[in-house]
């Protein structure tokens, strides 16, 4: 998502291939796998050009991100922001600035 995000423009599977990682080596198969994926959550979506397809995205990456969070306290923590916070809090996650920047923050 990074690589079509940054594209700013459709991109082809292999330019994503190209893209990826060269320690790992992802076979294109995986990839094009990967992409139907996140054509079925309404991630992005793929216009036929020719032989190739061409993927753009069809939300930001804040808007992704957001979804993204709000998935991961629903499925790890039943919901709770709450529970999120308390966790990072209870690990030390969480430095002095972070903390009195989230307290500015709420008080908005």
């Amino acid at each position: 998502m990074e690589f079509i995000w940054a594209a700013g423009r459709p991109v082809t599977t292999s330019e994503i291939i190209k893209y990826l990682p060269t320690e790992k080596s992802w076979k294109q198969n995986t990839v094009v796998t990967f992409l139907a994926r996140l054509m079925k959550k309404g991630v992005i979506k793929a216009t036929r050009i020719g032989k190739a397809n061409h993927y753009e995205s069809c939300v930001t990456e804040q808007e992704y991100r957001n979804f993204e969070t709000k998935q991961f306290i629903k499925d790890v923590h039943k919901g709770s922001v709450y529970g999120f916070i308390t966790a990072l809090c209870d690990n030390g996650d969480l430095t002095k600035e972070d903390i009195e920047s989230l307290m500015k923050r709420l008080k908005k």
